[in-house]
């Protein structure tokens, strides 16, 4: 009996961890998803970059309960996001985007064989949480050559998850080097 308590005791971390990966996975898997329909829908040539008014209909900012100026300052973002874009930065957002979905999904389900306890898998894990952290470094350096105003929405969600990805690769090091020395 006290063998099972020992160790559940050391299970329920790594449980844990996996359960963390998990939703880390899903909210990294959303938040590319919505950068990818950010990157497809605010296209160079649009009504916003060409300078035309924001057109506001009074029913419209009604049924959405938006004031004027919350309107046109939807419009102002969104010039803000163009002019602030290098023409490589959309592409290369849209490819990053692509890449982080997969790498989200892939610490998805990396996430769920640390659940399960799949020992073998813990190579996965640690390459699972490596990409995340490249395409993190990759983000963080397209970041920092675009216009100030955009730079400053990428910087602190990019640094974010920088260190988000940076803990659970650490964590999962951890644990499978402990995997590694038990074995021997």
């Amino acid at each position: 009996m006290t063998h099972i308590n020992e160790q559940s005791n050391v299970q329920s971390p790594v449980a844990w961890l996996g359960a963390i990966a998990v939703l880390f996975g899903l909210l990294l898997l959303a938040s590319q998803g919505n950068e990818l329909l950010k990157q497809v829908v605010i296209a160079p040539g649009s009504i916003a970059e060409l300078g035309v008014e924001a057109q506001c209909r009074a029913d419209e900012l009604e049924e959405e309960e938006l004031s004027l100026q919350e309107c046109q300052l939807m419009v102002s973002n969104i010039q803000i996001i163009l002019a602030s874009s290098p023409d490589w930065f959309r592409s290369f957002q849209i490819t990053l985007s692509c890449v982080g979905g997969i790498a989200a999904i892939f610490s998805i389900l990396s996430g769920f064989s640390i659940v399960g306890g799949q020992k073998k898998k813990s190579r996965m894990w640690i390459f699972s949480f490596a990409l995340l952290l490249l395409i993190d470094i990759a983000g963080f350096i397209a970041a920092v050559n675009i216009g100030p105003m955009l730079r400053a929405q990428y910087l602190w969600p990019l640094m974010l998850w920088f260190f988000i990805h940076l803990c659970l690769l650490l964590a999962v090091c951890n644990i499978a080097s402990a995997y590694k020395s038990t074995e021997n």
